[in-house]
């Protein structure tokens, strides 16, 4: 899923689907680990090449002088959103520091900052940009549920509630939202939260790939049906099936990390930044995840 725009049609990859089963199935005891069949992860070299082409455009046009600060300010966010997607993030951050020196009330700006600033476990500093982004723009919805993670991974669970119910409510159909609220829920009250996702699920798009996440969650598909579900929505949905990939490992990663499987859950996020769907929040947050958990193994 993605933090702003929700998708872009990029990064396509192979899968390492049965890693990622063999590490679940224990707990699922599922017959597909009988097939001990490992099938690599290819990535083709030209797949970020059309981003590459544009930066390398819209650096030549910043070179020229005379342009004035409101068409500055645009190229350096298009730029900034362009290294975003190709996992430049030190990058991408300089353009939009760039940006707001001529755009100061650009909430999309603030937003994007804020998100680094998450990663990077900054966060009265995220919280802080958010905060800015939705004075900007109250209507931010991206603002308002990346402010509610970042609530989520302080622990300040009631207030993370807060912002993803109202981010749930703005679009019931959208698989994700459920998710965000099901695992911030979880945290606090876990049969209500399987109840709530539960009434949830009908209601969600089947155009979603989070839908089928939800309906293992429910246990309404087993592990090997979820991977052969994959394959065929990534095919029916024209979806790079990277993108089926990271989102999948991320969510399962999660499960196995809130029934205390932390070695697994440490593996399976590995495998969501595996597939280089940089600007998805499960690799940003798989990022996150995998610096916690090696800061409390460390301790």
């Amino acid at each position: 899923m993605m933090q702003c725009n929700w998708r872009i049609n990029s990064f396509r990859l192979f899968s390492i689907w049965c890693v990622a089963l063999l590490l679940v199935g224990c707990v699922n005891s599922q017959p597909f680990m009988a097939n001990n069949k490992l099938i690599i992860a290819e990535q083709t070299p030209n797949s970020h090449i059309e981003q590459e082409i544009m930066v390398a455009r819209i650096s030549q046009v910043l070179q020229i002088g005379g342009i004035d600060k409101k068409e500055r300010a645009t190229l350096h966010f298009e730029r900034g959103v362009l290294y975003d997607a190709l996992g430049l993030w030190g990058l991408a951050r300089y353009d939009f520091l760039q940006s707001l020196i001529f755009q100061p009330k650009n909430a999309a700006l603030y937003n994007y900052l804020g998100v680094y600033q998450l990663i990077n476990e900054d966060y009265d500093e995220a919280l802080e940009a958010f905060n800015a982004a939705l004075e900007l723009n109250p209507n931010d919805e991206y603002s308002l549920f990346n402010r509610g993670l970042g609530f989520y991974y302080i622990a300040r669970y009631p207030l993370a509630q807060k912002d993803l119910a109202q981010f749930y409510q703005q679009d019931k159909s959208d698989a994700y939202r459920a998710l965000w609220l099901y695992l911030n829920e979880l945290e606090t009250n876990p049969k209500k939260a399987k109840q709530q996702l539960a009434q949830q699920a009908p209601a969600l798009s089947q155009k979603q790939w989070g839908s089928y996440i939800v309906q293992y969650y429910l246990g309404q598909l087993s592990l090997t049906e979820l991977q052969q579900q994959g394959v065929e929505f990534a095919e029916k949905q024209k979806m790079p099936y990277a993108e089926v990939l990271t989102e999948t490992y991320f969510y399962l990663a999660k499960q196995q990390l809130n029934l205390g499987q932390r070695e697994k859950a440490e593996t399976l996020f590995k495998l969501a930044i595996a597939n280089q769907v940089y600007n998805f929040v499960e690799y940003r947050f798989a990022v996150l995840e995998l610096a916690k958990l090696k800061r409390t193994q460390a301790q």
